[in-house]
């Protein structure tokens, strides 16, 4: 029996799904006569952004939180490169190294930041060193579990050719794990986000979590919902951005 597989005239992608449930929010919400008070409708979303700009400064906190969060994944994956051969030779020769982050695998970021907060409060200086080490603990993790799948043909064309152990460490093996270790990277940003609003939240310090928190204790739902919506928008287009630049730079043959 032949089938003909024909190509539906509806493609069931991210972006197809994401349009489709805006158009029925629009037609449900916005122009019938639905009314309730759990899901605003979108010109009262609209209003309330305008409100988060206007009322809470939602502009000003928003570079705040960028001013931390951006510069602190950017010197991460600097310190990855500057030292990637030390790190690599610290993990390849002493494979018990990572165990020593065992005990505290078990505690989220959240302890973490209500103890940052209560040692360091209000200190952005504090919120900098907590999300940096959160992007170097995230990426020398991927790249623990990445050297457990290096390609042995490219280490013993390296021998061959003569190449010191260093030079493959630093040529062959780092390159070959690089897209592996920033192929994560989209996946960090994102858990980023939610560590530096929790802690902007916690502990009170300037940014997008102290707007939530002040929208929290005046009950805006509208705001918060606003607010959520925005930051989506903000860690997709970021998202992008990250991988077409690591589709660009990025990469092994």
């Amino acid at each position: 029996m032949n089938i003909n597989k024909n190509k539906s005239t509806f493609s069931f992608t991210k972006s197809n799904i994401t349009i489709l449930f805006t158009l029925i929010y629009l037609i449900i919400f916005e122009f019938t006569w639905v009314t309730q008070t759990a899901i605003p409708k979108p010109s009262m979303l609209i209003e309330s952004f305008l409100s988060l700009i206007a009322e809470y400064r939602l502009l000003n906190a928003f570079l705040e939180t960028t001013e931390v969060l951006l510069p602190a994944i950017f010197i991460g994956i600097l310190i990855i490169e500057l030292f990637n051969k030390l790190i690599l030779k610290a993990i390849l020769g002493f494979s018990g190294i990572v165990n020593i982050s065992s005990p505290f695998k078990y505690f989220s970021f959240f302890f973490f930041a209500i103890v940052f907060n209560n040692v360091f409060p209000s200190s952005l200086l504090a919120e900098f060193v907590f999300i940096l080490l959160l992007v170097l603990g995230n990426l020398i993790s991927v790249l623990v579990k990445s050297t457990e799948s290096i390609a042995e043909e490219y280490v013993e064309t390296a021998k061959s050719l003569g190449l010191s152990n260093g030079e493959i460490i630093s040529k062959v093996i780092w390159k070959s794990l690089k897209p592996k270790v920033y192929g994560n990277l989209i996946k960090i940003h994102y858990q980023l986000w939610i560590a530096v609003i929790i802690y902007e939240f916690i502990g009170a310090v300037n940014g997008i979590g102290s707007v939530y928190k002040i929208t929290y204790e005046y009950n805006d739902l509208f705001a918060i919902i606003s607010l959520g919506i925005f930051i989506s928008l903000v860690i997709c287009l970021l998202n992008s951005v990250l991988k077409f630049v690591i589709s660009k730079l990025v990469f092994w043959e």
